[in-house]
Order: C-alpha cells, then sequence, then structure tokens
C-alpha cells in the first residue's frame, strides 16, 4: 500500500508530454471533449488464488497456497468528470481449475480453489493523463463479487466480496483504439469458510453429538454409541483457522472508444487589423436659453359677486393660450381680486375662486400646469370712481395672467418675498 501511494503521487506530480514537448493543450484537456468516452475492453490474463487451501476443517490441517489459472474480463468504461471514470466489469477466472486436487480430499471443501469463479466488479478509474496522448498510467479500486461454480461442502459459501486495488497503464495507439495492461488484488472481506472440530473427522462426521453445532441430533448420535461432545477441539480451541481468502488479477487486452473528440487543433493565428483613433470632436455648443418674450395678457373681468367666465372672457383667455403655446418659455402667475365692496360681502374667496376658473380654461386648451400658478390677491386697488358703472368697481373685478420667464417663475416660487408683482 505504500508503494501504491507513492506511485500514485509521482503520477501525479509528473508533467505530461507529448511528443517529447510540454503540451499546450493539457490545462484545457480535462474541459473538453479531448478525453475519450464510454469504452469497451476485453482482457486475458493471470487469475490467482492467494489464501487457505481448505475452506472447513481445523487450523492443524490448513495451508497457504497460492494458485495461478486463465482467466478473462469484459468491461465497460464511461467518463463521470475527466480524469475520473466508471467502469462495470465481469469475468470468468480461475479457468482450469483442478477439482481433483491431491491436498483436498473433497473439491467441495473450497470451490474458489477447485472450480471456475464469476467476477462482477464496479470499479472507479482515475487516470494522471490523457489516454490519447500516449502512455496513461491509472489507479482504480471499488467493489468485487466473487462466484464459485462448483458445489460447497455444508458451512462453506460460494459467493465472496472483496475490495479491489490495481494500478494500469494504458496506451493509445489512435483516437479510439488502445491497450492496456494492470495488476490488482482483491482483499477478502466476508467469511466463506468454517472451523470444524476434530469430532468430525472420527466416527461423527455429522456432527450429530456436537451439541452447539448444527446438525445436533440425540438419536443419531446414540446410534453411534458416542457421547454428545466427547472430545474438546483441536488446538485447544485454536483460532488461526482462516475463514477468508484473496485473489489477484494480471493481464491485460484492447479498448475500443465511442465518443469524446480527437486532439484538439492549433488556432491559427489572429491578426488584428491596427487601431484607428479618430480625431477629437468638439462638442456642439449648448443651446441657447429660451427666453419669454411676452409682455402682457389680456385680463378678464367678472360680474359683481361670481367667479364664472362668460363669452367675453374665454374669448380673451383663448388669445392667451394662443401666445402662451407658441412661448414655452414663458410661465404664468394667475392673480384673482375683487373690488371692495365684493371683498366686504364676499371675502377674499371669491378672488381665489375667480383664478381658479381660468387657471382650469388653461389646462383644458393645452397648456402644462407646470407653467401656471394661482395666487389670491383679495380686494384690489385703487377704488373705483364714479364713472364704473353698476354696483361696486369692474375694473376691479379681474383676473390678471402675468407672463414671466419660467426660470424666473420657479426662482420666485422658492423665494416669494422677492416677487415683484
Amino acid at each position: 500500500m505504500l508503494a501504491l501511494g507513492l506511485v500514485v503521487a509521482a503520477s501525479a506530480m509528473a508533467q505530461p508530454v507529448y511528443n517529447g514537448l510540454d503540451d499546450p493543450f493539457y490545462d484545457n484537456a480535462r474541459d473538453n471533449d479531448e478525453w475519450p468516452g464510454v469504452r469497451l475492453g476485453l482482457g486475458v490474463g493471470a487469475s490467482v488464488y492467494d489464501g487457505p487451501d481448505l475452506l472447513v476443517g481445523q487450523a492443524a490441517f490448513q495451508d497457504d497456497i497460492v494458485a495461478t489459472n486463465l482467466g478473462v474480463t469484459a468491461e465497460v468504461t464511461f467518463p463521470l468528470s475527466a480524469p475520473l471514470y466508471g467502469r462495470l466489469q465481469g469475468g470468468l477466472l480461475n479457468i482450469g481449475a483442478d477439482s481433483n486436487r491431491p491436498d483436498l480430499d473433497f473439491a467441495s471443501d473450497n470451490p474458489f480453489l477447485t472450480s471456475e469463479v464469476i467476477l462482477a466488479e464496479a470499479n472507479l478509474l482515475y487516470y494522471f493523463n490523457n489516454p490519447r496522448r500516449g502512455l496513461a498510467p491509472y489507479v482504480f479500486t471499488g467493489l468485487s463479487g466473487l462466484f464459485a461454480t462448483g458445489d460447497a461442502s455444508p458451512g462453506v459459501e460460494t459467493t465472496a466480496l472483496a475490495i479491489p486495488v490495481g494500478l494500469g497503464l494504458e496506451y493509445g495507439i489512435s483516437d479510439n483504439v488502445s491497450l492496456y495492461g494492470e495488476a490488482s488484488y482483491r482483499f477478502g472481506i466476508t467469511e466463506v469458510g468454517t472451523e470444524r472440530f476434530a469430532a468430525a473427522f472420527g466416527p461423527d462426521p455429522n456432527g450429530y453429538c456436537k451439541e452447539d453445532g448444527p446438525n445436533y441430533d440425540p438419536h443419531e448420535c446414540e446410534k453411534l454409541g458416542e457421547e454428545p461432545n466427547p472430545e474438546p477441539p483441536v488446538d485447544g480451541g485454536n483460532s488461526s483457522f482462516d475463514t477468508r481468502f484473496n485473489s489477484a488479477l494480471i493481464g491485460g487486452g484492447l479498448r475500443l472508444g465511442f465518443g469524446g473528440g480527437g486532439r484538439a487543433p492549433i488556432p491559427p493565428p489572429v491578426v488584428l487589423p491596427p487601431v484607428v483613433v479618430p480625431p477629437p470632436v468638439a462638442p456642439p455648443p449648448p443651446p441657447a436659453p429660451l427666453v419669454c418674450d411676452l409682455v402682457e395678457l389680456n385680463s378678464v373681468y367678472f360680474d359683481y359677486g361670481t367667479g364664472s367666465l362668460d363669452r367675453r372672457a374665454r374669448a380673451l383667455l383663448d388669445e392667451n393660450v394662443e401666445l402662451l403655446l407658441d412661448n414655452s418659455a414663458c410661465c404664468v402667475f394667475i392673480d384673482g381680486y375683487t373690488d371692495t365692496a365684493e371683498g366686504d360681502s364676499f371675502g377674499m374667496g371669491l378672488a381665489g375662486r375667480r383664478a381658479q376658473a381660468v387657471y382650469d380654461y388653461y389646462l383644458s386648451r393645452g397648456v402644462n400646469s407646470t407653467r401656471l400658478q394661482v395666487r389670491n390677491r383679495g380686494t384690489a386697488v385703487p377704488t373705483c370712481d364714479k364713472e364704473d358703472p353698476g354696483p361696486g368697481c369692474e375694473r376691479n373685478r379681474r383676473v390678471e395672467s402675468l407672463p414671466v420667464d419660467c426660470e424666473r417663475f420657479e426662482f420666485l416660487l422658492e423665494n416669494p418675498s422677492y416677487d415683484p408683482y
């Protein structure tokens, strides 16, 4: 395991090369389709059994052996996230196994040694280089299932689980064809054998007299003329009996790829046209500010005590609207007045209603409300002379429209103390 760790670390630090030169595309290879896609593989090699010869019996008669026979495998590998791949592998191991081994009384005492074994395995493979670039080392591990095809003695299993740990080397001979070789060792993780006591080899081979055994039968034991548990276990209960085994697989084969792109082509150099900086262009001068050219607008007059616009007043206001629409720089203060008699009878509210009536008329004819401001001026001065007919003073019952430049209009709204009107 220490040697495996050193190999992994050394491979991780190695800089991949291509045709003897540093490959400028290696950094991008993990993120594009340059790595191989799904591949099918066939392999052949040596299947090695490494463990006890007996999987049933007692420790005193058990020996460790290594037996090698033929093994063939088939696999499918698929990319997870290059350079990490998954692999499903199946195979037939221990081909040509001897079921008449002289060291075993019964072949069923170890079917993993004396019969062919089916392999079913799932792996994770990690490549240290792209197989399409030449030699590519990889490591793998996963979970193995081993299934013996021969008969088994009582207490002996025909299924074993193992953890495979392996090293491999792959060489791409074209984009989708490669050769590989690998060696792996599978550490058994399940118990497949059982220890028997000396009584099992005496007059009671079936264990009828073993009280804590699975075949204990006092009637059969009585027929044998034996006493239950007549002898203590051989070796005084020695626990060195091995109930599992390990295995190895060494071989190689061929992989055929499907999908994945070839080696990324070197892009042609990009020639950019020279950058032409246009001469600076002076910005156009700012437009001259708009100035209100209106000096005065028509005033309108009201009957005593009313705030309604008559026909004559609306005609005068229509003239004002035409001028205002033609002079967008003009804003208007709308000042409403009453005469003295009205002020005494109706109060200042009447002056405000008159100004509001004019304001509403301007809005109805399309003048923007931001250009208008209503002001209630109350009682007008001077008082009327005696020549003004009717009650009160008609020239004081009026609404004035005072044009002013809109910039000054805004200033006067914010600073009413500067109002010169």
